[in-house]
């Protein structure tokens, strides 16, 4: 009889034959495109970082020759023009990423790393991105954070990004007018007050409730005076 496994509706068997073909797959493209990188800014750019970020207009002029002249022979490859220059990426941002770091990662990830320019941020988020085990679309999320300046991890075990803490709100100083408008407001809400009071039976007040009232008026007293005085001083300057 065969030994030849027939197909089945439930994949769950072959967990571990798909999960070592993933990581061969994944490995040998990061490894091909970090190689095709390291080549092609070699050839091009003399290995050097600087170079090929540099802002001379003329410093793409042989890469790009090559890219149009060999599109057809870079396609045969697996690669297109965008491609082979996402590989000089990579393999420039692989070079900067913490090397223990390094083998966790995604070609997609290195790829998004590539957008950040400094260097604390990048190694930031490559932590965070074995950490949390995010996706890419997650990693993306987290460097649009970054650059709008809002990325804040307040917990390297939980997955995703959280905003940092609000900032409180700074204090406007008052105006005089607008003084003037609350002082008037809260001579009306007393009014209020010693209206509501009048209808109550104040017989029925507790000892307590009664001591409380007297330092309540007795403090409103003594802020009224001082307003009164400093009012009286303003008025003599």
């Amino acid at each position: 009889m065969s030994n030849i496994t027939h197909p089945s509706a439930n994949s769950d068997e072959y967990a571990e034959v798909l999960n070592d073909l993933r990581r061969l797959s994944t490995g040998m493209l990061l490894a091909f495109r970090l190689a095709a990188g390291k080549r092609l800014l070699d050839h091009f750019y003399d290995g050097q970082i600087a170079v090929y970020r540099s802002q001379h207009p003329a410093k793409d002029s042989s890469f790009a020759q090559f890219s149009q002249t060999c599109r057809q022979e870079l396609a045969d490859i697996g690669l297109s023009p965008s491609l082979a220059r996402q590989c000089i990426v990579a393999h420039i941002t692989w070079q900067l990423l913490p090397p223990a770091v390094r083998d966790q990662l995604l070609l997609s990830h290195v790829v998004e790393l590539g957008r950040v320019g400094d260097p604390s941020a990048r190694a930031r988020l490559a932590m965070d991105t074995t950490l949390n085990r995010w996706n890419v679309e997650q990693l993306k999320d987290a460097i649009d954070r970054q650059s709008a300046g809002t990325y804040y991890d307040t917990d390297a075990q939980r997955a995703g990004t959280q905003p940092p803490p609000a900032k409180p709100e700074a204090k406007q100083p008052f105006q005089a007018g607008r003084l003037v408008t609350q002082l008037q407001k809260a001579s009306a809400e007393l009014g209020e007050w010693q209206a509501a009071w009048r209808s109550i039976d104040a017989s029925k007040l507790r000892g307590p409730q009664r001591t409380k009232l007297a330092d309540a008026l007795q403090a409103l007293k003594a802020k009224v005076a001082e307003l009164e005085a400093e009012l009286a001083n303003g008025d003599e300057e």
